[in-house]
């Protein structure tokens, strides 16, 4: 499969992740759960009963804590297993956007390369106002302790704020912002 191929071009892998977990949120709907299949190996999707429902729930299934930054709660996030950066959770941004330093730290660490680069796009700012920025693929997203594969990013301005935007956010089961304990719960498709 294109998603977890590291040498599959970096749309088409964008594309196959975003399929996989579109018809695992599908599959989920249907009750099916992804566990261990008969064969050593092999991972498949079967009809859930309720221990194997809520296993694959709790796998799926991550919490964060958040800190507050400049009045927002932002986020730690890894990118490319390399680069930390504090993320602020954005619903109404279409993509995760990076700042200029961290995409140049993912380059000088060798885990953002041409390859991941996808060329231009005008993007509206939340003023009205537009701008164009770099698109790369991230070949990796860590919240938490679970990882999603090959997510569409935007490249900001310098110093800009780095925000977890829907390219990730409309790939999980869902996402809940707990303000009691100051943390985001996510659940992650059922292909982890």
């Amino acid at each position: 499969m294109a998603c977890r191929n590291a040498d599959a071009p970096a749309l088409e892998a964008i594309g196959a992740c975003e399929q996989r977990d579109t018809y695992s949120k599908l599959l989920a709907l249907m009750d099916y759960c992804h566990g261990p299949a008969e064969k050593e190996g092999a991972a498949t999707w079967a009809p859930c009963d309720a221990a194997r429902k809520a296993q694959d729930a709790a796998l799926a299934r991550t919490t964060a804590s958040f800190h507050r930054m400049r009045g927002v709660f932002a986020l730690s996030v890894k990118l490319n297993g390399t680069a930390s950066s504090y993320f602020v959770v954005d619903s109404g941004a279409a993509n995760v956007q990076i700042p200029q330093e961290v995409a140049d730290e993912l380059t000088r660490n060798g885990t953002l390369t041409q390859s991941d680069f996808l060329g231009e796009r005008r993007f509206v700012v939340a003023d009205g106002r537009g701008v164009l920025q770099r698109v790369v693929r991230l070949r990796s997203v860590q919240v938490g302790d679970r990882t999603m594969e090959n997510v569409l990013a935007a490249v900001g301005a310098p110093r800009s704020q780095a925000l977890l935007g829907q390219s990730l956010l409309r790939r999980l089961n869902w996402w809940k912002i707990d303000n009691v304990r100051n943390a985001i719960e996510l659940e992650f498709t059922g292909s982890f």
